[in-house]
């Protein structure tokens, strides 16, 4: 890790990184080589900082004209894109001279095209939003030389593989990083046709639970559920996130921890951008202690200084 730039090294210190996370440890070495990497590891493994921090320790400064972007970022989902993009500001906080770009859908392309003027280092988009860019010919791909594919299990799941096939396809010579939780047939088809003698790195669930993480399991029957619930949360000091399997199940709990004077929301797809955005920005801030959430919205909830984190349903996999 000796070649990360000493301002990167600074912005991680600002922001309490204090060790690397094993699959940080062999990626980000391979990508700062500008070698393809295929990474299989789940959820909580570090793997944006992994990607993230090669990219910008490779940036060089653009001037004050219009950049053009040098890395391209690709998520199924915009709230993952602003995830991915909210790191990434966060590292480049204080550090001056790069612009980051998101391009998602549920936002007036016009409106994108006017903010793109300037142009960007880096982009994070949905293949989608980016193959209608392409298209339009409002971005430019000839710079580009560092391709991710964040989730990429999730792309192909959500019917993808055609847009993100025809952005490769617009591309020069790139390196390219391929992240995923699973490791099935279509990713392994993917990564054989993409990949150029790509590194692997392959991290088990049982190494992504820090060893300061303690993990309770309570017996209880259904009806007690909300009462021991509730007396878990007033002995966390900080943030929680309670994850259920259902969204009626998020809102009940949601609802009857209000009940009990706790500062509580629930979050889940049933609800628009909009809300799922401001209820994680007032969680990020502190004006709402305690988060209902559903398992599977579990990939695009990143928040530093969660105390606790409960499972009110058993989940339904094991991925989950």
């Amino acid at each position: 890790m000796q070649q990360i730039r000493d301002e990167y090294r600074q912005a991680l210190q600002r922001l309490h990184y204090e060790t690397y996370t094993d699959v940080q440890k062999l990626v980000i070495p391979s990508a700062m080589e500008g070698k393809d990497v295929f990474v299989h590891a789940p959820a909580g493994s570090g793997k944006t900082l992994a990607y993230v921090l090669p990219i910008l320790n490779s940036l060089t400064l653009q001037g004050k004209g219009k950049h053009m972007p040098k890395a391209l970022i690709l998520c199924p989902t915009r709230e993952l894109c602003m995830q991915v993009a909210s790191l990434i500001r966060s590292i480049l906080l204080h550090i001056e001279g790069y612009r980051t770009i998101v391009l998602t859908g549920g936002v007036d392309i016009k409106a994108q095209i006017r903010a793109f003027r300037n142009g960007g280092d880096i982009v994070v988009g949905t293949p989608s939003r980016i193959t209608d860019h392409i298209r339009r010919h409002t971005l430019k791909m000839e710079a580009i030389t560092t391709l991710v594919l964040d989730e990429a299990d999730e792309m192909l799941q959500m019917g993808f593989i055609e847009d993100v096939r025809q952005i490769i396809s617009a591309l020069s010579d790139h390196q390219t990083l391929v992240l995923s939780a699973t490791w099935q047939d279509n990713i392994k088809a993917l990564c054989s046709s993409i990949l150029t003698d790509p590194v692997e790195v392959h991290i088990e669930k049982e190494t992504v639970i820090p060893l300061r993480t303690t993990v309770h399991l309570v017996s209880i029957d259904e009806a007690h559920k909300l009462n021991r619930c509730a007396q878990i949360l007033k002995k966390a000091d900080r943030s929680t996130i309670i994850f259920t399997n259902r969204k009626a199940t998020a809102d009940f709990v949601c609802s009857s921890m209000q009940n009990k004077g706790f500062l509580c929301a629930s979050i889940h797809s049933d609800m628009n951008w909009q809300s799922r955005k401001k209820i994680m920005e007032d969680f990020r801030a502190g004006r709402i202690h305690i988060l209902c959430a559903t398992a599977v919205a579990q990939r695009g909830i990143d928040v530093p200084g969660v105390d606790t984190v409960i499972l009110y349903d058993i989940p339904d996999s094991q991925e989950q």
